[in-house]
C-alpha cells in the first residue's frame, strides 16, 4: 500500500510572515494561512510536564504529505480535521520540527501543547 492511499485527513498549514523589527530580530508572529493539504497525521507521545501553576502536556506527532506540499520547519499547522463528510478536528496547533523527505512523500515531525 503506498502512502498515498493513508492519506485521511486535512491538514491546515499556516506561515509566519512577520517582519524584521527596529533592532533586527523578529518580529510577533502574524500566521497567515498557507493551504491546506491532504495527509495522514498520529501521536507518537505524550508528556506533562509539572509545575507550580500550570502543567502542559507536550504531544509528539508524526505526518505524512505528498511531496508537491510547500512546507517547511518554519511553518505550523493550525489544525487537523478528517476528511469524512462532517469534518470533525482531530488535532489543533502544532509547531513542524523537521521535515523529511522520503520516497514517495514528506515526513512532518511536530510538538503540541495544551492543558496550559
Amino acid at each position: 500500500m503506498g502512502s498515498r492511499s493513508r492519506m485521511r485527513h486535512n491538514i491546515f498549514f499556516q506561515r509566519n510572515s512577520a517582519s524584521i523589527d527596529a533592532y533586527g530580530g523578529q518580529g510577533s508572529p502574524i500566521w497567515d494561512d498557507l493551504s491546506i493539504t491532504s495527509g495522514h497525521v498520529w501521536a507518537v507521545k505524550e508528556d506533562t510536564i509539572h509545575g507550580r501553576t500550570m502543567s502542559p502536556v507536550i504531544g509528539n506527532y508524526r505526518a505524512i504529505v505528498p511531496l508537491s506540499t510547500d512546507v517547511t520547519e518554519n511553518d505550523r499547522i493550525e489544525k487537523v480535521e478528517n476528511r469524512a463528510d462532517s469534518p470533525t478536528v482531530l488535532f489543533g496547533k502544532m509547531d513542524i520540527d523537521a521535515v523529511i523527505r522520503r520516497k514517495d512523500h514528506f515526513e512532518l515531525r511536530m510538538r503540541g501543547f495544551s492543558g496550559c
